[in-house]
């Protein structure tokens, strides 16, 4: 898969699908594509807290090395720390690739994006990612209740991608920090 870095902060492209073809979901769809722009503008501004309230109280959020934050306080925090030191002056890419609706007050929406590192003017292939979210309705507005990101990490593409995908897994299993059940 190959991430188009196109500048994608203000021209969200448009790819729906429906869950009732009788059934508008214009509105809802715009709110949640806002909530997006909001979610890259509030990492752009290094502020984790304008970015952990766009998510429910008890929200999922699990990162791309597969950490599990729980809930907008721990989303805040955790986020307001790594754009405090490691994501300092980063930016954040993506865009809205489709939103579904299983349900009226449910939406599952599938995104790409990258992060901008400082000093640099676009993402680098290695931060590719695809996301998906799932935001729900409330008396309050739509808001994220998970967040799952993902590194685009083809397999299998031509034997170098491989050696290198088996490498990397080969050097977690090395040097990665124990379980508690693996003790």
């Amino acid at each position: 898969m190959s991430i188009d870095h196109r500048d994608y902060d203000n021209a969200l492209e448009r790819r729906t699908t429906m869950h009732d073809q009788t059934t508008n979901y214009s509105a809802d769809e715009a709110a949640i594509r806002d909530l997006f722009r909001q979610l890259l503008d509030a990492w752009g501004r290094g502020d984790g807290y304008a970015y952990g309230a766009l998510f429910t109280g008890d929200a999922d959020y699990i990162a791309f090395d597969g950490s599990h934050t729980k809930g907008r306080r721990e989303i805040a925090s955790s986020h307001q720390q790594l754009f405090d030191k490691y994501l300092k002056g980063t930016r954040l890419t993506g865009r809205i690739e489709s939103v579904r609706f299983p349900s009226p007050d449910v939406a599952l929406v599938h995104t790409v994006g990258s992060t901008v590192m400082r000093g640099k003017s676009k993402p680098s292939p290695e931060r590719d990612s695809i996301q998906t979210l799932v935001a729900t309705r409330s008396d309050g507005g739509w808001l994220f209740a998970a967040f799952h990101n993902n590194r685009v990490r083809p397999i299998g593409r031509n034997p170098a991608t491989f050696l290198i995908w088996a490498l990397t897994d080969l050097l977690w299993k090395v040097f990665a920090p124990r379980r508690k059940d693996d003790a």
